[in-house]
């Protein structure tokens, strides 16, 4: 079923899916926890717009932990190996998903951040597999590699948001509540340490003890081709993380759709996301650069996000998100291969993880930025995402020109 040359990508290609359904299982419930008038765990008599705010600054937990964690994890996975370090995340990241669920059951906001932000601290899961494709990759074998694990990914945000949806509705059980989502999602986590200790073999043929991280990140940052495309992928993450974060609040307070619905539509979008990976992604691979790809379709990218808050019949979804998660297919794919194409074979789990600290950079000024935004009106947040991801296309798209 899958090529003899991925093979060894496998456990981690399983741990990114069970992580990402992990991370994708609270999306479409965290709009209803907070801004729902009858279930939301905040006081009826707190303002929608504060409620709003909350949930924009919850939001940015996750990529605020990531922030931190990524480039760590990845410098450790340099030092001392692949299946080591994620084993220890893995352990960590279900520590914090219990964190987040006890939080749930007692209201607690602070909590509810503490958790999230400890997932995303341990969450080294998609940096190290990405590292793992450095070791076993050649250069034209990359994108079908980074292509597979986005795969992985995209069938997790397609099977999180509808099982997240079913388990916080007590309608399905009576024994559901907003925190059984999280608690699947340290028991997923505890599966994935089980997956990686049973059939993964270590990667990383030499572990690399020269740097410290600091001067490892430095390296890194000094390199002119990796920073030019650090830059880009800030824009570009901020109008992705617009769209995944802030699409539940748009849905839910433009049309009212329920926590079920939510998942819906992000399942509809994953599906499209796949489409792109397995039809599309390598085709494109075949004529263009990663970054001139990654360019054009930060633009195709910025026009859909235009063209989504325009409609005032939901119905619209039906034709504007399909667009959308076939862009995100390309751009999620190219922009892991330019990075890794221009970091050296001993730091590609520095560089890599330099590259997610950007992305959840992003995701942190969108969390933050998005509540604001959104607290005005509902579709700002996208708009501002689409005008980023226009900055990303023209970096990109003016760097081939001076090539």
């Amino acid at each position: 079923m899958f090529p003899s040359q991925i093979r060894p990508l496998l456990p981690y290609a399983i741990v990114v899916f069970l992580g990402y359904v992990g991370f994708s299982l609270p999306l479409p419930v965290l709009p209803e926890i907070f801004l729902d008038a009858q279930r939301s765990i905040l006081p009826p008599s707190m303002s929608i717009q504060l409620k709003t705010i909350l949930l924009g600054i919850v939001l940015a937990a996750y990529p605020s932990g990531q922030l931190l964690g990524s480039p760590l994890l990845g410098v450790f996975s340099d030092k001392w190996g692949r299946k080591r370090v994620i084993m220890y995340s893995l352990a960590s990241t279900a520590l914090g998903y219990a964190i987040t669920a006890l939080a749930m059951s007692a209201h607690s906001v602070a909590g509810i951040f503490g958790g999230l932000f400890l997932c995303g601290f341990s969450e080294g899961n998609v940096t190290i597999a990405q590292a793992v494709i450095g070791d076993i990759a050649g250069k034209d074998e990359k994108v079908a590699h980074f292509g597979w694990i986005n795969f992985f990914a995209c069938t997790a945000f397609i099977v999180g948001p509808l099982l997240g949806g079913w388990l916080a509705d007590p309608a399905n059980n009576k024994l559901f509540t907003f925190a059984t989502p999280f608690w699947l999602g340290a028991l997923m986590s505890l599966a994935a340490i089980v997956i990686i200790w049973k059939f993964s073999k270590e990667t990383k043929k030499h572990p690399h003890h020269g740097k410290s991280f600091l001067h490892g990140m430095k390296t890194t940052l000094e390199n002119p081709s990796l920073k030019k495309f650090y830059i880009a992928i800030f824009f570009l993450y901020f109008g992705l993380y617009a769209f995944w974060n802030c699409i539940g609040i748009y849905l839910q307070r433009g049309f009212g759709f329920s926590t079920t619905s939510i998942a819906y539509v992000m399942a509809y979008d994953a599906f499209f996301f796949a489409i792109g990976l397995l039809f599309l992604v390598q085709r494109l691979a075949k004529k263009m650069q990663p970054f001139t790809t990654t360019g054009w379709a930060a633009f195709g990218l910025a026009l859909m996000l235009f063209i989504l808050v325009i409609p005032a019949s939901p119905w619209a979804l039906v034709t504007t998100i399909p667009p959308i998660g076939i862009l995100i297919s390309i751009l999620m794919t190219n922009a892991a291969v330019m990075v890794s194409d221009a970091a050296d074979d001993k730091s590609q789990g520095q560089a890599l993880g330099t590259m997610q600290s950007i992305q959840v950079l992003a995701g942190m000024f969108v969390g933050v930025i998005g509540g604001f935004l959104a607290a005005l009106k509902s579709g700002l947040p996208l708009i501002a995402g689409a005008v980023m991801s226009a900055i990303c296309g023209y970096l990109l798209v003016r760097r081939k020109k001076n090539v």
